[in-house]
């Protein structure tokens, strides 16, 4: 039973994927910052608790703070970084650091196979707002340079976001460019929606669900246009691609189909008609996501904006009624 070190397993994306490695049979071992984290992330996988194992890693940013954890280990799957928060400050530092060092760490263990590192369709797209007509793909040529620190440190939260996305990428990039001796895979999910395995209230709420809610019911929308993917989708693509055909240097775009938020008023008002939603009406599709090559080489077949949405309300709802 091969071994599978998660980073980020206390977070909406870490969770799910360590559910699913759980499912398929692999040994997991969860790295956690503090060992409090441990008791509720072992009451939501109480199902596996033989297969589950813990390390402590408090600072992702200090060189050589994987090695102990990534003895044994067949196969990385790094999911921690920083989200955006208005009080955030350095977001690329830990983005950057973190992928760094779980890359160097895994070159020094001779039993690791594949690292996949989770970034961002962000990571795809050069920092600034993704000019009209884009189509959004794998292959993109694009620019990593990044302002100064001293500049990033003033932007809006979520291009501070995107900043730490495109230096995490660049430094993915880079350690490649080594020829280490496993294969890195890299994925890079558009705004992941779906239910929250570790959210217990609905002041839990945040991330991308939280910005989703939020559009919902104000004026203020996370995008655009509608940029989904549903959280199922994301944790089986992690799984996909461990598989021994999908090997060297791959990187993976998972985004369903590019919708409007007028397809979205739509669905809700229909879907709940006894809710007042405050979503603007807007048919505008400014640019778009091309993610056929992980329908085609990974088989996933992409759930659409119904799903994504209904499955975040219908959590909330539940959640408000149980208080």
């Amino acid at each position: 039973m091969a071994l599978a070190l998660i980073t980020g397993a206390t977070g909406f994306i870490g969770s799910q994927v360590s559910l699913r490695a759980l499912q398929a049979g692999y040994r997991v071992r969860l790295t956690i910052r503090r060992k409090e984290q441990a008791d509720k992330l072992r009451r939501i996988f109480a199902d596996y608790e033989k297969h589950l194992e813990f390390a402590i890693v408090p600072d992702i940013t200090v060189s050589g703070c994987f090695d102990e954890a990534l003895q044994g280990v067949e196969y990385v799957l790094h999911l921690a970084s920083p989200l955006p928060t208005p009080d955030s400050e350095d977001l690329v530092t830990p983005a950057r650091r973190g992928t760094i060092n779980i890359l160097e760490s895994a070159a020094k263990v001779s039993s690791i196979k594949k690292v996949v590192i989770t970034g961002s369709a962000l990571s795809l797209v050069p920092l600034g707002e993704p000019r009209n007509g884009l189509i959004v793909r794998e292959d993109n040529e694009i620019t990593y340079t990044l302002p100064p620190e001293s500049t990033i440190l003033t932007l809006p939260p979520m291009a501070r976001y995107h900043a730490s996305k495109l230096a995490a990428h660049k430094a993915t990039l880079d350690f490649h460019s080594t020829n280490p001796p496993f294969d890195i895979i890299t994925l890079h999910p558009v705004y992941v929606f779906g239910r929250n395995l570790v959210q217990e209230t609905t002041d839990d709420l945040g991330g991308s669900c939280g910005l989703l809610f939020q559009s919902l019911f104000s004026d203020t929308l996370v995008s655009k246009q509608f940029l989904g993917v549903h959280i199922d989708d994301v944790a089986d693509a992690h799984l996909r691609v461990l598989d021994a055909n999908v090997k060297g240097f791959r990187s993976f775009l998972l985004a369903s189909e590019t919708r409007s938020w007028g397809d979205v008023k739509r669905f809700v008002e229909e879907r709940y008609p006894g809710v007042v939603f405050s979503l603007r009406d807007d048919d505008t599709i400014s640019y778009m996501t091309d993610a056929k090559r992980a329908e085609r080489e990974l088989g996933i077949a992409f759930k659409g904006l119904e799903v994504m949405v209904q499955d975040v309300l219908n959590q909330q709802f539940e959640l408000a009624a149980s208080k």
